[in-house]
């Protein structure tokens, strides 16, 4: 595997490992809810996010949970995936 190649995976995992965090504070944001400058954050980071996945999921179904969380992560591992062996293949 070349250098670019090499370095693009890595850039790639950062980000979306970033996204992770910040979607996993948001779930835990949500069990304890409070009201600060850091929470506003949070929220306004991830909600274009997971904005796509909240409409799906309240038109096609209505559960009490919010499951638009998982269906982020699920989709997001699987475009991180894609992506790698996109970059294994061209590099």
């Amino acid at each position: 595997m070349s250098l670019l190649a090499y370095s693009l995976i890595t850039i790639i995992q950062k980000l979306f490992w970033l996204v992770d965090i910040l979607i996993l504070i948001r779930v835990l944001l949500s069990w304890f809810p409070m009201n600060n400058n850091f929470t506003d954050l949070i929220y306004n980071i991830t909600d274009p996010m997971l904005k796509p996945f909240k409409d799906f999921l309240d038109k096609y179904i209505n559960l009490p949970i919010d499951f638009s969380p998982l269906l982020f992560l699920l989709c997001l591992q699987a475009v991180e995936r894609i992506l790698m062996r996109l970059i294994i293949v061209i590099f």
